[in-house]
């Protein structure tokens, strides 16, 4: 509430204009057609209050046809609040979720009124209701002087509706209580059971292919996944996938191609319908075999941060391999050494790549051809693809 000080001796002029006549009724309620001479009143070093409204027909007297403005034309009080409107504060989520099997529900709530009055007897107290419809009011207990207010209750599947309740002596607000809503849920757990790559797989580093099973035991649930994925085998060092699996799926292809060579480590977290959520072990597996066509990851790469990228492609028969950059105007950029290589039919070769020219200067932002020549066999085999530089 807001007050504003009045000074002392501070004159208000109120203007009304005159026209002729009013109309009184049998309830003695008079509605003003006319207005009149100036007039004035004064006020002491009083209080008003800026978000009240005052109405001014009883404070407008007649004395034989003419009209005077009384010196209460304002309302005038003093107020000091003596408790907060709102003397309650959440200690957990609005909506919120249990699991049976880790024990009993836990109601929490804050009261706090910075005017140090005290919870009326019995409060707070919580109001809820049994997903039958029926319903219970328990009165909370202190935890501590630091105004947490609890109740615990053992409550089995279902959804909860829960009312936080309180007051003190000098509460008129809300119907004289103030209150906190919200729903609970009673939920088991959903269960995700990692299918592949398992651990220590070797598979091929593009279109990697994660599949699992899963179950729950809330009916029409919506579940969310998270993937995460990386080359750190700490579990908080792994970056979430963008664009991961859809809702309610069981298989997801990465869209990335990983890096050729490496050890990837991933978990995947999934959540149901009412926030429940369960995180599978981490998993390891590793990228090798032969790839069938000639490409590099990461695409795009920035050198200016020293990120390589990596060539990599098969070789089947032994032989020797030059790699050339071009520009996509056809000037030759950058060209490797020529290099030696024994092949096989179960594994791929790489070539990784700085993002510089011959004498060692960085490329410029753009779009690159990659061709790669192959002799091996008295045959030559030439593979292009295209390579994106980002600074």
């Amino acid at each position: 509430m807001r007050k504003i000080p009045l000074i002392l001796n501070l004159l208000f002029a109120f203007v009304i204009s005159v026209n002729a006549g009013y109309v009184s009724n049998s309830g003695k309620m008079i509605t003003l057609y006319q207005t009149v001479n100036q007039s004035n009143f004064f006020m002491y070093g009083k209080w008003l209050c800026a978000d009240t409204v005052a109405m001014p027909v009883s404070g407008i007297v007649s004395y034989g046809g003419e009209y005077e403005v009384e010196p209460f034309f304002f309302q005038e009080f003093d107020y000091i609040p003596n408790t907060k409107i709102d003397i309650l504060e959440r200690v957990h989520p609005q909506d919120k979720y249990s699991v049976p099997s880790e024990g009993k529900a836990v109601f929490q709530v804050k009261y706090y009124d910075k005017y140090e009055n005290d919870p009326g007897n019995d409060y707070p107290k919580l109001v809820l209701t049994y997903p039958d419809n029926s319903v219970k009011t328990y009165t909370m207990t202190s935890l501590s002087n630091d105004g947490i207010f609890s109740y615990e209750i053992v409550l089995l599947s279902g959804e909860y509706k829960y009312e936080y309740i309180a007051t003190n002596d000098y509460y008129t607000y809300n119907d004289g209580c103030y209150n906190l809503a919200g729903k609970w849920y009673v939920t088991s757990r959903p269960y995700i059971n990692a299918i592949s790559p398992v651990n220590n797989v070797e598979i091929l580093p593009d279109n990697v292919r994660f599949q699992w099973d899963i179950s729950t035991d809330e009916a029409n649930d919506i579940l969310k996944y998270e993937l995460y994925l990386g080359t750190d085998n700490d579990k908080n060092k792994l970056k979430k996938a963008e664009n991961g699996p859809g809702n309610n799926v069981k298989s997801y292809i990465y869209p990335t191609s990983l890096n050729h060579m490496s050890q990837y480590c991933w978990y995947m977290r999934v959540i149901n319908k009412y926030g429940a959520d369960m995180e599978t072990d981490l998993f390891y597996f590793r990228t090798g075999g032969q790839v069938e066509k000639f490409y590099n990851a990461p695409n795009p790469f920035n050198p200016a941060r020293g990120q390589p990228t990596r060539f990599v492609f098969a070789m089947p028969q032994s032989g020797t391999v030059k790699l050339v950059i071009y520009s996509e105007y056809g000037d030759k950029v950058w060209e490797s050494e020529t290099y030696n290589y024994i092949g096989d039919m179960i594994s791929s070769k790489e070539i990784t790549y700085d993002g510089k020219d011959n004498s060692g200067k960085m490329l410029y932002n753009g779009t690159y051809i990659a061709v790669l020549t192959k002799k091996y066999g008295g045959k030559t085999n030439v593979e292009k693809c295209r390579i994106i530089i980002i600074k």
